[in-house]
């Protein structure tokens, strides 16, 4: 309560709400005693070592730190991701050199088999390049998926638990 008599409630069905003190005397619960009216209200003031948790729990809000409970599950899956983008960057390293191979070796002897067997091999890595990138992301549709589905169905459990005055 302030001086200018309006009274500020913390309502867990409405949320934080301001009255004036006529409002206020209509919506309190009291008991006569004695010609006064009666009645119980809770004062809460937070503690020091409420700020300290509360400091806590605003960072771990604004991190995603949760997301590695989730994620932990599936680090071999992570592992095979990486080691297909180094895969897929070696691969397409190697077409310059063999760029380079048909100009400088097949193009400048006029050796028309080695043109052919330089193309063949990049036909071959372009069809492992892309081979390995459709296994890369398929692995990682796989586990993105798993993860939103784990992260909804928590979602879900945790909105079931509150009690029906909180909707």
């Amino acid at each position: 309560m302030k001086n200018n008599k309006k009274f500020y409630i913390a309502d867990p069905g409405k949320g934080l709400v301001t009255y004036t003190e006529k409002e206020f005397k209509n919506h309190w619960i009291s008991t006569q005693s004695k010609g006064e009216e009666k009645g119980i209200a809770m004062f809460i003031q937070p503690t020091p070592a409420f700020h300290e948790l509360s400091g806590e729990t605003t960072n771990r809000k604004r991190s995603f730190n949760f997301l590695f409970g989730y994620i932990k599950q599936y680090r071999r899956y992570f592992g095979q991701i990486i080691l297909g983008a180094l895969v897929g960057c070696v691969l397409q390293l190697i077409f310059p050199f063999l760029t380079q191979a048909i100009v400088d070796i097949g193009i400048t002897h006029q050796n028309l088999g080695i043109i052919y067997l330089i193309l063949l091999g990049q036909l071959i890595l372009t069809i492992s390049r892309t081979s390995v990138d459709f296994i890369r992301r398929w692995i990682l549709l796989h586990i993105s998926m798993r993860i939103n589905i784990s992260l909804v169905s928590d979602f879900f459990i945790k909105l079931l638990k509150l009690p029906m005055s909180f909707f």
